[in-house]
């Protein structure tokens, strides 16, 4: 009997313990629904940076939500937020069973340092489905062969060669006379010898592709390091050399055996789509760039549309707030001298019932923005060079709306074709935020305005120690603002009081009147 409670409770624990999936990683379980996210998924290690959902759900309704590691069992403000292809660093949106969801960890970050991973609400500071890391967690990790490319002929010759995961294998130093011999490709194969007949081609990442594989013409020095992707059918344990083969005189110019490969190399992970990859292709607007010149040292942060695929998100390859930041009324990035002052005019709205109109100003070495969303640890990341009090950034709100709110801005050439469409709104109720900057020295040649409260609204300042001779400046088109009506609570209360005395003096009139009538009937 205690043998059989003890093969029983060996077994119960094997089924907890992490297993190895050649395909996905090291398995640690199902994500728990601990909320009404309709969240499900099985979550996988792929290497030390790296984790994959597979089968992954999430309906999206919660807000401030994203994926996230943390220190503790239970996910806290202190954890790590970690971006996604699909959403960038903005909250989660809804996901449908998507093949895969791949996250990679920002920063010098590695899972073994973390003991719990989540979908989490910052804002509200709530655990949407969560699983715990299991200590002494062994991951995939990439290996080296034991010998190096090596040839006879045309200087074939390599430093390491580092498998990084089933299908991809990376040749530092690489050195070939691509442009004397007759022909060249990387070639892998099984058998014990290179043969035509024994392998396939195989492209090089970011020259070929798996439907054009050219041969290789040119002279690699050795100063260059090349990643190999191998088809499908090839992964690392199922082939025995790799050659750089010559197929016109069916000629192996040099070649290294693939051996000793341990079965717990990372997965191979295809690469993730962007949230626009499934879109077709629009030429971007011409980015403007506004000098800081004598003649230009007031800069006017306002808020206006993205300008759909051909602006902001063209601009900085992310996917823009609902708003982005417009500066003297352009959509661009600023050139300012190190050690000239600049006032900073900030009307992005100072309302705190609502993000949107909420945007204080600051500059940093952040491009995302958004520092009131940032968990403790992305905080200790950003270094922030002007604007640390939001209280004295948040100006007065000044909208650029759409004339048309159904016009596409994905038709006009140019951003100045399409501010033609726009037309400027102001709040007279509240004043601008304004703020001196002056770029020093010891500050990057590229920082970033942003919003405290959101993400992806602002772009580059380039910090410079003279104005580039090469960027025409250009003379910017004088605008005009309505005036945005609103009422505030004095003004309901005076139209309640107004209304409530119309109200009483037309009753007092209906009573008057009929008595009168009642006197003379009498």
């Amino acid at each position: 009997m205690l043998l059989l409670i003890a093969l029983l409770a060996t077994a119960c624990l094997a089924e907890n313990l992490p297993t190895y999936d050649p395909e996905y990683g090291v398995y640690i379980g199902d994500l728990s629904n601990l909320a009404d996210g309709d969240i499900h998924g099985k979550v996988y290690v792929v290497n030390e940076t790296a984790i994959q959902l597979i089968n992954f759900t999430y309906s999206g309704k919660a807000s401030d939500v994203y994926f996230w590691l943390d220190r503790t069992e239970t996910p806290t403000k202190d954890g790590l937020k970690i971006p996604t292809f699909e959403f960038g660093i903005t909250p989660l949106g809804k996901y449908e069973k998507p093949d895969r969801v791949l996250l990679v960890l920002p920063g010098l970050h590695k899972i073994t340092s973390f003991k719990s991973f989540s979908i989490y609400s910052l804002g509200h500071d709530h655990n949407f489905g969560s699983i715990i890391i299991p200590d002494g967690l062994q991951v995939p990790k990439p290996q080296f062969l034991s010998t190096e490319l090596k040839g006879s002929r045309y200087s074939v010759g390599s430093g390491p060669i580092l498998v990084m995961d089933r299908r991809t294998i990376k040749i530092f130093g690489f050195t070939f006379d691509g442009d004397k011999a007759p022909d060249g490709y990387f070639f892998v194969g099984r058998g014990p010898n290179v043969a035509a007949d024994a392998g396939v081609k195989v492209p090089i990442r970011g020259r070929d592709t798996p439907q054009m594989i050219t041969a290789m013409n040119e002279r690699y020095r050795g100063g260059q390091d090349i990643i190999i992707d191998l088809p499908e059918d090839y992964d690392i344990n199922h082939i025995d050399w790799l050659s750089i083969y010559c197929y016109k005189f069916r000629v192996d110019f040099g070649h290294v055996l693939i051996s000793n490969v341990t079965g717990k190399i990372p997965p191979y992970v295809p690469p993730p789509k962007r949230f626009d990859d499934d879109l077709p292709k629009i030429e971007p607007w011409h980015v403007l760039s506004l000098l800081g010149t004598p003649n230009r040292q007031n800069f006017t942060f306002q808020l206006g549309p993205s300008g759909g695929r051909r602006g902001y998100q063209a601009l900085a390859g992310a996917r823009p707030g609902k708003y982005i930041w417009y500066v003297n009324g352009y959509l661009a990035d600023l050139y300012l001298k190190r050690g000239v002052s600049y006032n900073l005019i900030v009307e992005g709205g100072n309302d705190k019932s609502t993000s949107d109109f909420y945007n204080p100003l600051y500059i940093s070495d952040d491009p995302f923005g958004g520092y009131a969303k940032l968990s403790n640890d992305e905080r200790k990341q950003v270094h922030i060079y002007a604007g640390q009090d939001p209280s004295q950034t948040a100006g007065r709100r000044c909208l650029w709306a759409q004339k048309n709110p159904n016009d596409d801005p994905d038709k006009y050439e140019n951003f100045a074709d399409y501010r033609h469409t726009l037309k400027l709104i102001c709040d007279e109720q509240s004043s601008s935020a304004i703020f001196q900057f002056t770029p020093t020295k010891e500050m990057p040649d590229v920082i970033y305005f942003q919003s405290y409260s959101n993400y992806n609204m602002g772009w580059k300042i380039h910090v410079v120690d003279d104005l580039p001779d090469d960027l025409e400046d250009f003379e910017e088109e004088p605008y005009q603002y309505e005036v945005l009506r609103l009422q505030n609570t004095q003004e309901v209360d005076h139209q309640n009081s107004a209304s409530n005395l119309f109200i009483s003096t037309t009753l007092l009139f209906i009573i008057m009147t009929t008595l009168q009538i009642r006197w003379s009937l009498a």
